[in-house]
């Protein structure tokens, strides 16, 4: 990055900011830094639900406290545009929640590696590529046991849960596996020296480790050596050795086409030995695409007995601010050309919020007093409910990266009795409607989250019952493996 860019970005900071304290000038990342982080943290505050007191969510509220406590922590060592990426990271990750990310808008095309490239599987950290240098030995299918003494599985769940996402997840750990053996010059971290690995016959050893330069691009194909080829489903309806095969890798407007095949073949589906429903590659859009297809597979009466039980405090609430009301109307003006029934619903949303914001009011609709109370929700006794109208077996297939609306789908055939194999998935919160800003710098951006949904928890993650160990881009080996099943 050239000295002319990063003083035209300290130019517009300043503008921004307005006039720079002394002892910051000398050090421009830092500034670009503090105003970034101030404004994504302004971002949070003014416009995610969690972040008004009225609707009490304590722990949101202390996920703030900890992100501002180390933004400033952090602040002292951020001189480079490394270390600011890796702030900006850190926060991001303070909130637990993928939907709220930051965003480098600026590739830096340089890493430290040591020449390997962890995966997770099966619950253990194994090296998944290795590009061997100066005579070091391959490697590649050891399990990694520690690294400068310290267990690896703490020392990981530390690293990843500091900058990239959530520990307790096994989804977010897989997909940060290749990062924990990368340096991208985060000085938040140091660099490990020497570790402990395990061959595949047991025997294990020390290895120090190799640090050198490679550029980004360079590295992708040992990732994807590392992490297996990752593919999605598809979009459609076939036939395989045991049944049907239903491809569902987006609930977006997409997946009407796939509700649409599903319900022209309804007589088959339902008398089919067995269904499976492939959600690999799905990270969300419409639940309801799904609900549909449950629906015409077991019939209304099950899906409805299968619903999560209603809490009596329920209900969609808009937190208000300028911008949330900004982002309403772009999608009432669209919704205007096509959907009607859309239309006016959101259209009743930007009229309320445009009052809230008259009335100092925090959320559209007005919050009810039991937001702050307890849910009363009670998971259904899928044991319970009527006799689905499907007579074979019903199978639902992830990865990790079922996420959002993926995960109310995944929910809603989980407790249809559904066989889950796989991966595990990712987890969501019950915050909803992502939108991201351009931070004042210009060179990252910043999300939030608008809705919440009061009378639901958490969805996810979802552990498999019978958990995939081969390559999951492979149908036909997937699709072979499945029909053995029991």
């Amino acid at each position: 990055m050239s000295l002319r860019f990063v003083l035209t970005v300290v130019s517009f900071v300043a503008i921004w900011a307005g006039p720079l304290e002394a002892e910051e000038s000398g050090n421009p990342w830092q500034l670009i830094a503090r105003e970034d982080a101030r404004a994504a943290l302004e971002l949070i505050e003014s416009n995610h639900p969690g972040a008004d007191p009225s609707l009490g969510d304590a722990r949101f509220l202390e996920r703030i406290r900890i992100a501002r406590a180390n933004v400033e922590q952090r602040l002292t060592k951020v001189d480079s545009y490394p270390a600011y990426n890796a702030l900006m990271s850190g926060l991001a990750a303070d909130f637990g929640d993928g939907h709220i990310w930051s965003t480098a808008l600026v590739e830096y095309k340089f890493r430290a590696w040591t020449g390997i490239i962890l995966s997770r599987r099966g619950g253990a950290w194994i090296v998944g590529a290795q590009e061997q240098h100066d005579g070091e030995r391959d490697i590649v299918g050891f399990r990694l046991v520690s690294c400068d003494g310290a267990d690896v599985d703490a020392w990981a769940r530390e690293r990843i849960g500091l900058f990239k996402g959530n520990p307790e997840v096994e989804s977010q750990l897989a997909q940060n596996a290749a990062w924990l053996l990368l340096r991208d010059g985060n000085p938040f971290l140091t660099r490990p020296e020497s570790c402990v690995l395990e061959s595949p016959q047991g025997v294990r050893e020390q290895v120090d480790l190799n640090w050198r330069q490679i550029q980004v691009a360079d590295l992708e194909p040992f990732i994807v050596r590392a992490e297996g080829k990752r593919t999605g489903a598809g979009m459609g309806v076939e036939k395989f050795d045991r049944g049907y095969w239903i491809k569902l890798e987006t609930l977006g407007a997409g997946a009407a086409e796939v509700v649409a095949e599903v319900d022209k073949h309804q007589k088959e589906l339902r008398t089919a030995p067995m269904v499976v429903l492939d959600l690999r590659g799905n990270g969300g859009g419409d639940s309801s695409y799904a609900s549909a297809i449950a629906t015409t597979l077991v019939g209304a009466e099950t899906v409805a007995a299968a619903a999560r039980p209603a809490d009596d405090c329920r209900g969609a609430f808009w937190r208000v601010s300028p911008g949330n009301l900004e982002m309403l109307r772009g999608w009432r003006d669209r919704l205007a050309r096509d959907d009607a029934k859309s239309f006016s619903y959101v259209s009743d949303l930007v009229q309320d919020m445009e009052a809230a914001l008259i009335e100092s009011r925090a959320f559209a609709p007005a919050l009810p007093s039991c937001a702050r109370e307890p849910s009363t929700e009670i998971i259904a006794d899928g044991h319970k409910l009527p006799s689905p109208e499907m007579l074979g077996r019903l199978v639902l297939l992830t990865d990790r990266s079922c996420f959002s609306s993926c995960l109310i789908a995944a929910d809603l055939f989980l407790r249809l009795g559904a066989l889950h194999v796989g991966e595990a998935t990712d987890v969501s919160t019950r915050y909803m409607e992502v939108r991201q800003e351009v931070l004042p710098s210009g060179i990252r951006t910043f999300s939030t989250l608008q809705k919440v949904a009061l009378g639901l928890e958490d969805y996810g993650p979802f552990e498999p019952e019978v958990n995939y160990s081969g390559d999951l881009a492979d149908t036909e080996k997937i699709q072979g493996w499945i029909s053995q099943l029991q």
